[in-house]
């Protein structure tokens, strides 16, 4: 197999092709492609003609196995398959693409096939050119590739590194094609574990596996040094490398932490996302660790009187301070201690500064809700002081006075405090008889993202719904009934049953995915009356996750089911469908004083770019929060809940693409598969396991890592 792949690949310049027609413009072969892109938004292979894939005009054969790839069911395999022999690189590129996401249950053949079109493809190699976006972006060395690692056969990764052996232009691909292995195995054999450290050194995406690996023994040593020799190399690769150095240096802390620590301290060298990583990395490193973000809490700690320091907090140092603080083991170092109470009593009226002074407060608490640190952190009732208070309930058996301040808490005017005030209460049993009133008060809610985490929390804890069961009550007053047993029989709570039973029958908008299979997975777990009626309907639902999720449902069920229909009736293409935007759009937010903007980029993804923009020019992204930010991961918004749950009220499809998620590309979130609808997010580094997964709608533009969660979107406009 590696004789195979051992061929000379042809470096070469090339014309660009045209770029492609207008959804609504006829194209000059005859094809039409409003044809196409209604066959690919409705995932329907075969409307897309089978002649298109031995057209003589190259755009058709593109648009084909484009549609083809994005469908990636069964029906599509064939067609694929005739595209990946294509000359044109472009096609094959998608066929690639296509064939690694359609590959479950013939992953052999799948890896053959790619593997032997890696032997014979001919691709020009444009060296010392800017890096392009779009179209020019596509690689098929890189798609097929990526293509065998995310099939993770039994060939996968022998495969592999065979081709990381054949020849530097295929290098990096099939070190990328690792990580996505390792991102599904969770671990790689020793061959690949060589290949990627001897790559390391001049290839940083080598430390995107490296990062997702279980380091074996006599590898942990290695990768330590190798990442920790990459952390003096600028690059957007280097969040991988600290990422890798975590991973590995689990057995090795106290050697690791320093270097760690260094990073997060450093604002100098690192960047805001970098400092975040090892502040997140330091706290999977026990006492090590958490020695360590002692050490940078103090260094980065102001005088309480000094006001540039404190200004410093809440900008430069804010994620770094932020992320540390909340890597603090429940018992934080007594040394951390002084910096703990300088932070905790910062005097400031900044929004971000509270955020600092509740979590030192936490710290400082030690568990005790009700500790005056604690009390004094921020105004009474606002969403830090709440947030903190709840986590030190959670963090003691809630009975007694706890148990009356979490009631409250469950009842928060903030919802995101409510919610996790419900998903918290899988770790609390002794709640007991007082669960199943906290569980129906908040199913009842008409957010859909409340109704989902309770109802999650229902289906991961379906002994929080439960009572004992009227039978055995009955029994228990029957002095002829034999004495009760070790493992009374329990039934679901009747408030829990109806409130579940109603929020099953609500309309909830069609882009509430997350809470219309929260439902029918938890009204299954706990076997409420019409619970077998919602799977079987969820199972004939226009979405392919829904469906899924639904046939689990009914199995637990003790339903006979092998498989949910596709649904009766055909899916309704987007509306968007010629009349797509021609043109990337630029889109300016406004949010405090910053000035952050996204350019939409319709090329790869014209309908959900088209429906961006209209969202924008609408206004719906006025007043809506920014709800996540992951420092070093993403920024997300979009939700006009704040919560992550919502949208805009219609779905949309995906559009994803084999191109690369680097730092600053902008992508849609999704809840599972065609689960898109309004939220986005925005890449604070490179974060190659989002690649092909997500859809790419374009790239941002300014200070999006100093965006902080709870920030608020004032103004938007739509620059065309």
């Amino acid at each position: 197999m590696r004789r195979l792949l051992l061929v000379a690949l042809i470096a070469a310049c090339s014309k660009p092709a045209p770029p492609p027609p207008e959804a609504g413009a006829p194209a000059a072969s005859g094809f039409d492609p409003v044809a196409i892109a209604r066959a690919e938004d409705t995932r329907v292979a075969k409307e897309v003609p089978p002649e298109v894939r031995t057209s003589h005009d190259v755009m058709a054969r593109r648009r084909s196995a484009r549609a083809l790839a994005r469908i990636a069911d069964a029906a599509s395999v064939e067609g694929l398959t005739v595209h990946l022999a294509d000359e044109d690189a472009q096609t094959v590129a998608w066929a690639a693409y296509g064939l690694g996401y359609a590959c479950k249950g013939r992953e052999d053949a799948t890896v053959r096939a790619l593997s032997a079109r890696a032997a014979s493809i001919v691709v020009p190699v444009l060296e010392g050119h800017p890096p392009q976006r779009g179209s020019d972006e596509l690689d098929p060395r890189m798609s097929i590739a990526r293509a065998i690692g995310r099939c993770a056969g039994p060939l996968s990764e022998e495969v592999l590194v065979a081709i990381a052996t054949s020849g530097p232009d295929w290098l990096r691909p099939a070190l990328t094609g690792l990580g996505d292995l390792a991102t599904r195995r969770k671990q790689l054999g020793a061959p690949a574990l060589t290949v990627l450290l001897d790559a390391a050194a001049g290839n940083d995406i080598a430390f995107y596996a490296l990062a997702r690996a279980e380091a074996t023994e006599g590898f942990a040593r290695r990768i330590v040094d190798t990442a920790r020799a990459a952390l003096a190399k600028p690059g957007e690769g280097r969040v991988l490398a600290i990422r890798a150095l975590a991973r590995a240096g689990k057995e090795s802390a106290k050697e690791v932490a320093p270097d760690l620590a260094k990073v997060a301290g450093d604002a100098k060298t690192y960047g805001a996302g970098e400092r975040a990583e090892a502040g997140r990395a330091l706290g999977t490193l026990g006492d090590p660790g958490q020695l360590a973000i002692a050490d940078v809490l103090s260094a980065l700690t102001p005088d309480s009187k000094d006001p540039i320091g404190i200004q410093r907090v809440a900008t430069s140092d804010f994620h770094a301070v932020y992320t540390l603080l909340s890597q603090l083991a429940v018992e934080a170092p007594k040394k951390a201690e002084p910096a703990l109470q300088v932070l905790a009593t910062l005097s400031s009226n900044d929004a971000r500064i509270a955020m600092i002074r509740c979590p030192a407060a936490l710290a400082l608490a030690r568990g005790a809700y009700d500790a005056d640190i604690l009390k004094k952190c921020d105004a009474e009732g606002s969403e830090p002081w709440e947030k903190a208070r709840l986590t030190a309930v959670l963090r003691r058996p809630i009975t007694k006075d706890r148990l009356a301040a979490f009631r409250a808490l469950a009842k928060s005017d903030h919802l995101r405090v409510r919610e996790e005030a419900i998903e918290g209460m899988g770790s609390h049993p002794e709640l007991d008889d007082a669960a199943p009133a906290i569980l129906a008060d908040a199913l009842l809610s008409k957010h859909a993202g409340l109704v989902a985490a309770t109802a999650e929390t229902i289906h991961a804890h379906p002994d929080l719904a439960l009572v004992l069961a009227e039978s055995e009550k009955r029994a228990a007053l029957d002095p002829k009934s034999p004495p009760p047993t070790a493992n009374p029989a329990q039934e679901v709570s009747p408030a829990v049953g109806r409130a579940l039973r109603a929020a099953l029958a609500h309309a909830w908008p069609e882009d509430r995915f997350e809470t219309r299979i929260a439902l029918f997975e938890a009204a299954a777990s706990v076997k409420v009356v019409g619970a077998k009626e919602a799977a079987t309907k969820a199972c004939n639902d226009a979405n392919p996750v829904v469906r899924e999720r639904a046939l689990k449902a009914l199995r637990t069920l003790g339903a006979d089911v092998k498989a949910c229909d596709a649904p009766d009736k055909p899916v309704a293409p987007a509306a968007e469908i010629g009349k797509t935007i021609g043109a990337p759009a630029r889109v300016v937010f406004d949010v405090h004083d910053l000035k952050l903007t996204i350019v939409l980029e319709p090329e790869l993804s014209p309908i959900t770019a088209t429906r961006i923009a209209a969202l924008a020019k609408a206004g719906f992204y006025k007043d809506v929060v920014v709800h996540r930010v992951v420092p070093g991961f993403v920024a997300q918004f979009g939700d006009p809940d704040g919560d992550g749950y919502g949208g805009s009220g219609t779905s949309l499809r995906c559009e994803t693409s084999p191109v690369p998620f680097r730092q600053l590309d902008v992508g849609m979130a999704l809840a599972g598969r065609d689960t898109g609808s309004s939220q986005l997010f925005v890449t604070l580094a490179r974060t190659p396991h989002l690649d092909g997964e997500y859809t790419r709608v374009g790239h941002a533009e300014g200070d999006w890592d100093k965006v902080a969660p709870g920030d608020v979107i004032k103004d938007v406009r739509v620059e065309e």
